[in-house]
């Protein structure tokens, strides 16, 4: 009893703490495991074009599904984000790169781009999805937004910052390294405001970018590791303060057992 009392009552109040802006959200189950999956599987699946392509398709599939609502409404967005990535995990095989680029773009909230031409006064729009524009607002609106402490109210959220911290995630495991990916985020961000039709340099798309770096980094030594832990207001990717796990993480739920 005295054991569970001194490890029990902490966890008790980061919990609260961490659900002070969901009331009602139960701790998130962990997540089943993903077994294992043959080597020669994991390196072929983001060679298969065809299959990456499908992937992308399903994943989409499951953000807008009934099942992530659910998960949402009873255990919170960032504990969806986790659920998002690992479905993301098992449609690719196990293979992190495929797995953050197909959740990079099942989870973007712009159906296409407009690009201004200098001197020209053009604007060139390009796809960026190949959904029906009601599978597309259908699934942009199932996208978890709440993600920060200080998430912007309204419906939209930090819902965009989801293709920021990816993408950027990406860039950073393939290269195992995130200096290249920083800078590039940085060049899009400066890019963004002069040519992007609607953009704007985004401090805070900034902290996304770094915070997915740091989850990249960690998919290189811990293909476990949960996104959930990386979204923080001063994206140190180290959970709740003081290091301690946030009760809207799997690993704390984990950790509780």
């Amino acid at each position: 009893m005295v054991r569970f009392s001194s490890r029990g009552f902490p966890l008790l109040l980061i919990a609260a703490a961490c659900h002070a802006n969901s009331p009602g959200q139960g701790t998130p189950p962990p997540l089943p495991s993903r077994g294992q999956v043959p080597a020669v599987l994991t390196f072929l699946s983001p060679l298969l074009i065809p299959k990456v392509f499908q992937d992308c398709y399903r994943l989409r599939e499951y953000v807008r599904s009934g099942e992530l609502a659910r998960i949402r409404s009873a255990y919170g967005d960032l504990y969806a984000v986790d659920c998002v990535f690992d479905r993301a995990m098992r449609l690719s095989w196990n293979n992190v790169y495929e797995a953050l680029v197909v959740s990079a773009f099942a989870l973007m909230d712009h159906h296409r781009v407009g690009v201004r031409i200098p001197l020209l006064g053009a604007v060139l729009w390009f796809p960026l999805s190949s959904e029906f524009e009601e599978e597309f607002r259908a699934r942009v609106d199932s996208l978890p937004s709440h993600l920060y402490p200080d998430t912007p109210p309204g419906r939209e959220g930090d819902r965009d910052k989801l293709q920021h911290f990816f993408g950027s995630a990406f860039l950073t495991a393939i290269t195992e390294s995130p200096d290249g990916a920083d800078r590039f985020g940085l060049f899009i961000e400066w890019g963004e405001e002069l040519f992007i039709v609607g953009g704007v340099n985004d401090d805070r798309d900034v902290r996304a970018n770094r915070e997915g770096q740091r989850f990249g980094q960690r998919l290189l030594t811990d293909p476990d590791a949960r996104p959930s832990r990386f979204f923080m207001l001063d994206g140190s990717g180290e959970g709740a303060p003081s290091g301690a796990p946030c009760a809207d993480s799997l690993e704390s739920h984990q950790e509780e057992k």
